[in-house]
């Protein structure tokens, strides 16, 4: 994709996107012919190839897809003319850049930023955005990147007019041992920026005396110029200057053009025009202050929308959270019964199997004394059955003893009388 786009474009071309399955497949398929559009210089001003990667990477997506797809999505809104949604997709991609890997897109992140940022005349964060990618471009070997970004800091910090800042930045690009003629011309031009800014006379005379200047390649370097001449009293070399610059047709910074033009007119005498160039030159400056006001007030009502959404969000989730809280205590409240609850007819319930335990053992042992005296009763009724039957059988002896007593009685008596009857006898026999 960096060394070859246009083969890297024909190969995604030739994919058949209706085989594609899955969100996640076709977002990467967006993204990387998003990148492929961008890389072959085709301007797209439709949401059509992207969209994919915009709804799925911008809510599943690691941080390198996040910062990728919101850089393609801010290159839409710029080739579209949008810069203030453009701004806001390249910053929202620079919230991704602490957890981001491509060094790559994050230099493109800044370096858009500070793009945009120019065009808003916020120059101080024009120069910031420029200065983290070259530090980054720095970090990977970039070198001719990092050329560029400090250059383009160069002129936020003169523009803005921070000596010591621009000190710094100078001292790093003077540290680049070896430098095309195209890199020579552009530090040279802004070492005469940085003369006019912040130095004298002498200085700005050397730098002229050894400075060529190639008014074709970029024109604002004479608009740089002419203001050196106009410095040293120069004032028809100046007007000269100004004058090509003027009929060449090349777009140039027209608001330095009538600033350097009007003091060339004054320090020549001629009042009338000067006071002319310096209406047009007054009426530009207010456009731009005009510009900057209302983007500060667009931004500062923005931001005001923002806290208040940010406000209203805060209160929501303060709702939300305090109905979570308060909804977690009543559940806990409501399970604390329940548990209570529970535990009461658990309670109740073994209370019960216990006084149901207790009572199947008291009518069990009121069922034993009863089996018992049941028991005791019938060996009662047999004891004194057999009682009676040793008394029936004690007073049956007794009847049979009697009944012998008298038949022994009756048996005495015969033998008695037998007795006597012998002896009766026997007397007779004893008398004969």
């Amino acid at each position: 994709m960096e060394a070859h786009p246009d083969s890297a474009m024909a190969l995604l071309s030739s994919i058949d996107k209706q085989r594609l399955t899955g969100n996640r497949q076709k977002a990467h398929y967006a993204l990387l012919m998003s990148m492929a559009l961008d890389k072959n210089y085709i301007d797209t001003t439709s949401f059509d190839v992207l969209q994919p990667a915009i709804d799925y990477y911008l809510r599943k997506g690691s941080p390198d897809e996040k910062l990728r797809t919101y850089y393609y999505q801010g290159r839409i809104f710029q080739n579209k003319g949008d810069k203030n949604k453009a701004l806001d997709s390249f910053v929202k991609g620079g919230d991704n850049v602490i957890n981001c890997t491509d060094s790559l897109s994050i230099i493109r992140i800044y370096v858009a930023q500070a793009y945009l940022y120019y065009e808003f005349y916020d120059f101080d964060s024009y120069t910031n955005n420029n200065l983290k990618a070259a530090n980054i471009c720095r970090k990977i070997s970039h070198t001719d990147y990092e050329f560029e970004c400090l250059i383009n800091a160069l002129n936020g910090s003169i523009i803005t007019g921070n000596l010591e800042l621009t000190d710094s930045i100078m001292n790093l690009c003077n540290q680049f041992n070896i430098l095309d003629e195209r890199k020579k011309t552009s530090l040279s031009r802004y070492k005469l920026a940085y003369a006019l800014k912040f130095g004298k006379k002498q200085e700005i005379e050397d730098l002229i005396d050894s400075k060529k200047v190639d008014l074709g390649s970029n024109i604002n370097n004479g608009l740089d110029l002419a203001l050196a001449y106009n410095v040293l009293n120069n004032n028809i070399r100046a007007k000269s200057i100004l004058d090509y610059i003027a009929e060449c047709g090349t777009p140039f910074d027209t608001i330095k053009y009538q600033s350097v033009y009007v003091s060339i007119l004054e320090d020549i005498g001629n009042y009338k025009d000067a006071l002319l160039r310096y209406r047009d030159f007054s009426a530009r400056v207010d456009s731009v202050n005009k510009f900057k006001f209302e983007q500060k007030a667009k931004a500062v009502e923005e931001k005001h929308q923002i806290e208040l959404m940010a406000q209203n969000e805060s209160q929501r989730h303060s709702r939300i959270i305090w109905g979570c809280i308060g909804g977690i205590v009543v559940l806990s409240m409501g399970l604390f019964i329940l548990i209570l609850l529970f535990r009461s007819k658990k309670a109740n319930e073994k209370l019960a199997l216990e006084k149901a335990r207790s009572k199947e053992a008291e009518n069990a042992k009121l069922k034993a004394e009863k089996d018992m005296v049941a028991l005791e009763n019938e060996r009662y009724e047999l004891e004194n059955k057999n009682l009676q039957l040793e008394m029936d059988k004690k007073a049956l002896e007794a009847e049979n003893l009697a009944h012998r007593v008298t038949e022994l009685e009756n048996e005495s008596e015969s033998l008695t009388a037998l007795i006597a009857i012998i002896c009766k006898g026997i007397k007779r026999r004893c008398l004969i």
